[in-house]
């Protein structure tokens, strides 16, 4: 299903007299908008104008395309739960069944949807799969406390059986755990100072094993050294099994081991060091798969948060009233996976500057390969 027939399943909120425009044409000319770098109503108005014939070969546009204001009201005007459910149900649907899926949650505020004292930013909180770089599932929250109960409630609506659930130490909860083993899924969770007696705990054992018994260490050990620039990057993991020594790893459902991460940067004559630890329910068999996990774990800080500001300019749209900004953000989302699903080897930013003077190209992106109507 391509994501104009899912857009048709949006509850159309409007009485009869104010449905002149036809909201699945609206939506669609929106998102093509933002496709080519565009942002605002105006801007809207007038590359629906401009591409009013290329437009027509996808949708009727039976009145043209309204004014910005009234494209803005239409907008406004849906139920961003509405919305927010169908961009989750579409995302799904890219999923693959065979794979064991590593999902990242984080939160990311919409700075520009802030209106001075009255409106407060709008926060998102995602799940991203980090191989494909699709986003599956988005939910507000009103602000940063909030974002616990958020994840919880999104574990519980998702489907998770066998994926590896990461998180940052906010989320080092016992009940985030416990619903992710509940899913079938696995957990990797950093643990910070919100757990503070488990944080001890850990940094002593490690402490005990690196004195006593230092060749365990070894044996579980992977070591990676990277950089460019004039950067070195060095990283240390080392993981270990949970025994009966530890007094507080038990609150967390079947946690299985806990791991060390060493890591060292240097940028020209300066170093910066730094120590973190994790629980998971993991086993202690493979560090360099665990590894891989808490180290890829910032790519939806790196590639999702990074490319929506830079290359999308979210935090630049200064659209609060309303729905208006939530739906946009969805909006966002579905071209990050659209653009991310297509073949060409290039940037999300060179796909779109490709797009907005490309139509053949753009109707690729929203459409998939096969479509013959551009």
């Amino acid at each position: 299903m391509n994501f104009l027939e899912q857009i048709e399943s949006i509850t159309d909120t409007r009485i009869d007299t104010n449905k002149e425009y036809e909201l699945v044409d609206i939506v669609f000319v929106t998102i093509a908008v933002l496709l080519s770098g565009a942002n605002g109503w105006k801007a809207l108005q007038l590359f629906g104008d401009a591409q009013l014939e290329w437009l027509r070969q996808f949708r009727p546009f039976s009145n043209g395309i309204p004014t910005r204001h009234s494209i803005g009201r239409i907008i406004r005007g849906i139920k961003s739960e509405c919305f927010v459910a169908c961009f989750n149900q579409w995302a799904d649907g890219f999923r693959s069944a065979n794979d064991k899926e590593h999902i990242a949650f984080d939160g990311k505020v919409l700075r520009g949807s802030k209106h001075g004292d009255k409106v407060n930013a709008l926060q998102l909180m995602t799940a991203m799969v980090v191989d494909s770089g699709l986003v599956i599932y988005q939910k507000e929250t009103d602000c940063k406390t909030n974002e616990i109960p958020v994840m919880q409630s999104m574990l519980s609506s998702m489907l998770i059986k066998g994926c590896i659930i990461t998180a940052d130490a906010m989320h080092c909860q016992t009940e985030t755990a416990k619903l992710v083993r509940e899913g079938d899924a696995d957990y990797v969770l950093q643990v910070k100072n919100n757990q503070k007696n488990l944080l001890k705990e850990i940094n002593a054992y490690f402490h005990k094993t690196t004195r006593d018994t230092p060749d365990l260490l070894a044996q579980r050990h992977y070591h990676e050294l990277d950089g460019e620039h004039g950067r070195i990057n060095e990283r240390h993991y080392r993981i270990l099994p949970i025994t009966d020594w530890f007094e507080h790893t038990d609150k967390f459902k079947d946690s299985n081991s806990v791991v060390e991460v060493q890591r060292t940067r240097i940028i020209k004559d300066k170093i910066q060091q730094e120590t973190s630890y994790y629980i998971t329910s993991l086993q202690a068999n493979n560090v360099k798969e665990i590894s891989n996990v808490i180290r890829r774990h910032w790519a939806i800080e790196n590639s999702q948060h990074w490319v929506l500001d830079v290359t999308f300019r979210e935090d630049d749209c200064e659209i609060y009233a309303a729905n208006g900004a939530r739906n946009l953000a969805s909006m966002r989302r579905v071209l990050f996976n659209l653009i991310n699903e297509h073949p060409l080897k290039d940037s999300v930013a060179g796909k779109m500057q490709r797009a907005c003077w490309d139509a053949k190209f753009r109707a690729e992106i929203l459409f998939g390969q096969k479509t013959d109507k551009a």
